[in-house]
Formats: structure tokens, C-alpha cells, sequence
């Protein structure tokens, strides 16, 4: 009897540790094409702020440039990472650059 509860107890113990469900891990700001066709140059940093939402990183460096950042790692798939950099001057979008995230229907 006792050998029966432990393999009973095993088999138990393996399944449950086979069946690991991995979450997908996003991080950063989800920025899609259609969100980049809503900005145009002229726009005023506010207005840019309410479409795209905070940018991940405001480089002190870089007073005219706004980053963002997107990263998502899912289970069985490759790491995917998209970045665009937003650029103003005298407080006014003129142009962004980089990937965004494709629309996924």
C-alpha cells in the first residue's frame, strides 16, 4: 500500500511539474503603426504624450527626443522588440523614427 500512495504520489508530482504554463512578459509601451499615423509634424509635446502615452525614457541628454520601448517574449517564440524615437524641436514633433508593433488584427 505504501509503495502504491508514493508512485501515486510521484506521478502526481511529475505531471504537475510538466505542465508549467510560461505567461507572456511584455514590457514597455505598446506602440502600434495606427497610433504613429494619428501624429503630425507640429504637434505640441502634450498632444504627442495622449497619443503614445509616457515615453519609457527622456534623455537628459537629449531634451528633443523621446524613446519608447516595447518588448514581448512569448513561449516557443523568438524575443521580439520594437523601439520608436520621437524627435521635437522648440517643443514641436518633427519626425519619429523605428519599429513599431504590427497590428495583430
Amino acid at each position: 500500500m505504501r509503495k502504491i500512495i508514493i508512485i501515486l504520489l510521484f506521478s502526481t508530482l511529475l505531471s504537475i511539474g510538466c505542465s508549467i504554463h510560461r505567461v507572456d512578459i511584455q514590457q514597455g509601451n505598446l506602440i502600434t503603426q495606427e497610433m504613429v499615423d494619428q501624429l503630425k509634424p507640429g504637434m505640441d509635446q502634450r498632444q504627442v504624450q495622449l497619443i503614445l502615452g509616457t515615453p519609457l525614457l527622456r534623455d537628459p541628454f537629449h531634451h528633443d527626443r523621446w524613446d519608447y520601448y516595447y518588448s514581448l517574449k512569448r513561449k516557443d517564440v523568438p524575443f521580439e522588440r520594437y523601439s520608436l524615437q520621437v524627435y521635437f524641436k522648440d517643443g514641436r514633433l518633427t519626425h519619429t523614427t523605428g519599429t513599431v508593433h504590427p497590428d495583430e488584427g
